[in-house]
């Protein structure tokens, strides 16, 4: 057999080779390739990620009267402004607030010189009602809500909404 005849032998030998030790390497996984490729199984006994429902903030419905200003869904401060009384609008200023998130909210009525706290918290949404019955409750006014994150919670992870409207005073029972 001439020289060049067994390189071509061997050329062929080593390709023939290569493909088999190929095809029978590609066909076997290693105990480290089969885990990787696999989804984990999981036991009955694992917990399972909490799904975040969707939290609806949008701004709270007043009983009745008429509604201002409303503001849906915001984080942060904001500062709003609402307009003065009209004839047969009613003798209260009403203020519905909506919150969500581990902090609180500060809300203060110029030039009626009226404030209230509302705790907010992660897993609940809250929503207070206020009216205020003073002599200056027809004029117009601002509304300013502060927001205020809890130490362990993230900037701008409280959020709120507000509802604010003219009505008639609701009488209140001292005794309930």
């Amino acid at each position: 057999m001439s020289h060049r005849t067994r390189s071509a032998l061997t050329l062929s030998a080593a390709a023939v080779l290569l493909a088999t030790t190929a095809a029978c390497s590609s066909a076997v996984t290693t105990t480290s390739e089969a885990t990787a490729s696999q989804p984990p199984v999981r036991s009955s006994g694992q917990r399972q990620a909490k799904v975040a429902q969707p939290v609806d903030l949008t701004a709270p419905r007043l009983g009745g009267g008429k509604v201002l200003v409303r503001q849906d869904e915001t984080h942060g401060s904001r500062a709003l402004e609402f307009p003065r009384a009209g004839k047969g609008d009613g003798d209260a200023l009403v203020v519905a607030v909506r919150c969500h998130g581990e902090g609180r909210i500060d809300v203060r009525l110029r030039p009626l010189g009226v404030g209230f706290p509302v705790k907010c918290r992660a897993g609940e949404v809250r929503t207070v009602h206020h009216e205020a019955a003073l002599s200056h409750s027809r004029d117009a006014g601002t509304i300013a809500v502060t927001a205020t994150p809890a130490a362990s919670a993230a900037p701008g992870s409280v959020r709120w909404s507000l509802t604010v409207g003219r009505d008639d005073l609701t009488a209140v029972d001292p005794m309930s």
